[in-house]
């Protein structure tokens, strides 16, 4: 959406993470000695990080994950699937869980290259078919892959291009994966690796049937949906931006965050009967907002 960058030049102050991604999708009014300030944030970070550590947790329910948790250096890797904001939004909180290298799969060197460019100070690789996998994560000593994010349209593979990209995965997905000794620091390492599809529309995406096919610990998009929602509630009532803040699960409770969980899981499934078209690209104030 235009709006999201169109807006931060208006505000007192941006966040890192905003800055970073271009991109502002929250405003928190923050009290001032004089008054007040508004600060731009992007939640859509939280979203993806919080809602693969709450994965985790799952997966290991009698042990206590702090949010700011991550993995020590050179123990994980990552893999994001696309080219766009959502892929930016899903390296940076990759990098927060502590994973590195960062591996990306795409079709267009381009969008890769400018993904690189604006997340310079990370160690992102770019994955262009089943080969490269094979030279970067099939070997004895390869990086491990904990967790991935698929960030590309739910729409079933048609030309050969995008028939490769599902091909690249599975490659990635087949890769066998024996848990590493568990370490007393960080994050623990996954019984089953974890898969989060952005798109839900519709929830059961084909990438994601072919990750659970696999075995991989499969999370919907409407999860990473409902934990950035939570992340903007939790900065709004403190009136703070922080990343510590948006994470923070004691504000509101387990009861109250379950049942916010459970209502957004309840509501019906999206499933797209044509192309989606971003309205926004044809919407005269939109325009007139980003021409400024």
């Amino acid at each position: 959406m235009p709006i999201k960058a169109a807006v931060m030049p208006y505000l007192d102050e941006i966040s890192l993470e905003s800055r970073i991604m271009g991109a502002c999708n929250t405003i928190v009014k923050v009290p001032t000695n004089g008054g007040y300030k508004l600060v731009g944030q992007n939640t859509d970070i939280l979203g993806i990080r919080n809602v693969l550590l709450r994965a985790l947790r799952s997966q290991f329910p009698t042990r206590i994950i702090s949010p700011e948790a991550s993995y020590p250096a050179e123990t994980g890797a990552g893999v994001i699937i696309g080219g766009g904001a959502t892929t930016r939004s899903a390296a940076h909180a990759l990098a927060l869980l502590g994973l590195s290298p960062l591996f990306l799969v795409n079709r267009d060197p381009a969008e890769v290259e400018a993904v690189q460019s604006s997340l310079s100070h990370l160690t992102i690789i770019h994955l262009k078919n089943s080969d490269d996998v094979e030279t970067y994560l099939g070997q004895s000593g390869s990086p491990k892959v904990l967790m991935m994010v698929g960030a590309i349209p739910a729409t079933a593979p048609v030309t050969p291009e995008e028939r490769g990209v599902y091909s690249t995965v599975t490659t990635i997905l087949i890769i066998p994966y024996v848990k590493p000794a568990q370490i007393d620091e960080g994050l623990p390492f996954p019984d089953k690796r974890m898969f989060l599809e952005m798109t839900y529309k519709p929830r059961s995406t084909p990438m994601l049937k072919v990750a659970l096919a696999h075995g991989w610990h499969g999370i919907d998009g409407i999860q990473a949906t409902i934990e950035q929602g939570l992340a903007q509630q939790r900065m709004w009532y403190l009136s703070d931006p922080s990343l510590r803040a948006g994470s923070d699960r004691s504000i509101f409770g387990i009861e109250l965050e379950d049942s916010t969980r459970k209502l957004g899981e309840s509501m019906n499934d999206i499933i797209p009967t044509c192309t989606e078209v971003d309205r926004a690209l044809f919407n005269d104030d939109a325009d007139a907002l980003t021409d400024h």
